[in-house]
């Protein structure tokens, strides 16, 4: 079959040259090779379609879509009208210089279509590696830009070498010559490149971070990491692409350990006011003592102040040198056993109540854990859920949270904050 046809086109090439008007069979000649490439590559456009249609009626989801979705194939199905235009310029075309021609120009197409299957096969391993992870970007998506990029560097290497006429090493060793032009213009391009390829190697940033970026506005989850650029979806919902080369050249705040530790900070103080802070007395202590958070470390505290007490007589005559509980730190001992006791602050990361300095508003005393919920709603439930509590339970110790009297209070005369009730035992 194969010697008919070539047989056949050269009957067609014997058929031009009795075409006396030269331009006519020039033009006779290439409306013949377009024609028929273009009717080939119709028929197994045709062909390919119908086979498709077919394999996605039976599995439409999976592996198969994956490798149509890529316009893998589609790109390599445009092969087939090279071949055929080739087999016309050798065989059919009698005009020397339109067959040269013919086939300088498939031979280019060619190199040129090779790259695009390339970057295609490149996209549909970075789709398949994804989809059996169970995820729809990964970070390695800078890589396979990168070969799919340098890919079409050795198409164009290998376009300029089919042109001149050159073979490609030569080619190559010119274009060294031009590296220092191509590095001032294209900068920022390689700039992004290097810093792409080292976030995706070195696992700086990956899909699904929390990142924020000062200066840009990021504050959000990376949906995506390009070859020079990531894109951040910020909590209102608002895009921003940031270029790749910002997150090496300046600080940014990755919140991936918060999510991987299982526990988000809580840090906040209650600014108590100094005026209420005072020794305990003996009701005020009996009432504590109902409190079963605080039972334990109430009778370990008494036993401890009573030993030290009956070791130094001077205690009994003068309260400066005796010990005695306080209502503050008796709170403080509440907040951090109350902390241990909630199911909802994790128990595995740091746990403090301190007090931090004293100011013109009070003394601060702060809370520092973590919660064991890092969703961002539960999280802020959870910190006030706490307090809520804190606040509402600190006149049981005598305590008065602190607070700037407001221009109104000034001016009806309420300088004085009343006293606050005592919250029944």
């Amino acid at each position: 079959m194969w010697q008919k046809l070539i047989a056949f086109l050269e009957r067609i090439q014997h058929a031009w040259l009795s075409v006396d008007n030269v331009s006519l069979r020039v033009l006779l000649e290439l409306a013949m090779v377009l024609v028929v490439s273009y009717a080939s590559f119709l028929i197994c456009q045709l062909c390919y379609l119908a086979i498709r249609r077919r394999i996605l009626k039976r599995k439409p989801e999976g592996l198969p879509k994956l490798i149509f979705s890529s316009h893998a194939i589609d790109r390599a199905l445009q092969v087939m009208p090279l071949i055929v235009a080739g087999l016309l310029a050798t065989r059919a075309i009698s005009t020397l210089w339109l067959s040269a021609t013919i086939l300088m120009l498939t031979h280019i197409y060619f190199i040129f279509i090779c790259a695009n299957v390339f970057a295609a096969a490149m996209g549909l391993i970075y789709r398949i590696s994804n989809w059996r992870r169970g995820v729809t970007a990964s970070p390695q998506k800078g890589i396979f830009q990168v070969l799919a990029l340098l890919g079409y560097l050795f198409a164009a290497v290998g376009i300029v070498a089919t042109l001149s006429g050159r073979d490609p090493t030569y080619v190559l060793s010119g274009m060294t010559a031009l590296s220092a032009v191509l590095m001032l213009v294209f900068k920022d391009s390689i700039l992004g490149l290097t810093a792409g390829i080292t976030l995706a190697s070195n696992g700086m940033v990956r899909i699904r971070d929390w990142i924020e970026v000062p200066g840009t506005g990021a504050d959000g989850e990376v949906i995506d990491i390009a070859l020079t650029t990531v894109r951040v979806q910020n909590w209102d919902n608002t895009i921003t692409t940031v270029p790749a080369y910002d997150l090496i050249a300046k600080p940014f705040k990755n919140w991936r350990g918060m999510s991987e530790s299982g526990g988000r900070r809580i840090k906040r103080a209650i600014l108590i006011d100094l005026d209420s802070i005072h020794f305990a007395d003996d009701e005020e202590i009996e009432r504590w003592k109902k409190i079963d958070l605080l039972r334990d470390y109430l009778a370990s505290k008494i036993r401890e102040i009573h030993s030290y007490n009956a070791a130094h007589p001077s205690s009994a005559t003068s309260v400066v040198n005796a010990r005695k509980l306080t209502n503050i730190g008796t709170f403080r001992a509440y907040c951090l056993a109350y902390l241990r006791a909630n199911p909802d602050i994790h128990q595995g990361l740091t746990l403090i109540v301190r007090q931090l300095d004293p100011s013109d508003r009070g003394l601060p005393l702060e809370i520092y854990c973590f919660s064991s919920d890092t969703a961002w709603a539960n999280y802020e439930s959870i910190q006030s859920d706490l307090f809520d509590h804190l606040l509402a339970i600190m006149p049981e110790f005598g305590l008065i949270s602190f607070q700037v009297t407001s221009a109104t209070a000034l001016r009806q005369g309420l300088h004085v904050l009343p006293e606050r009730p005592k919250a029944k035992a």
